[in-house]
């Protein structure tokens, strides 16, 4: 699971739907997640970051870029979304750019 999350377009929720066809009987979205977030934990070791207000942001590009279209002349423009989240906070905005 851990592979194929790493590749573009693959969702939790992609997974769990394939997981849900093979086992119809078997946990729902919720729980699939919340077992694959205690496993991840186990795996890899948990421990919380705390930051201090003001101390830290994190910042990244989300991704592949992604489309809007101008409802006056239906031209679909391609977009950068520029992500950034406070570290204290959680806060998360986004910029779009085109």
């Amino acid at each position: 699971m851990e592979k194929k999350l790493k590749r573009v377009g693959v969702t939790r929720h992609l997974l769990w739907e394939e997981y849900h066809q093979k086992h119809p009987e078997g946990v729902m979205y919720s729980r699939f997640c919340y077992h694959y977030r205690k496993w991840r934990q186990k795996s890899e070791g948990y421990m919380p970051a705390v930051y201090k207000a003001g101390d830290k942001a994190f910042v990244d590009y989300a991704g592949k870029k992604l489309h809007i279209i101008d409802p006056h002349t239906g031209e679909i423009i391609p977009v950068e979304v520029f992500v950034a989240t406070l570290g204290a906070s959680q806060y998360t905005y986004g910029i779009i750019y085109y």
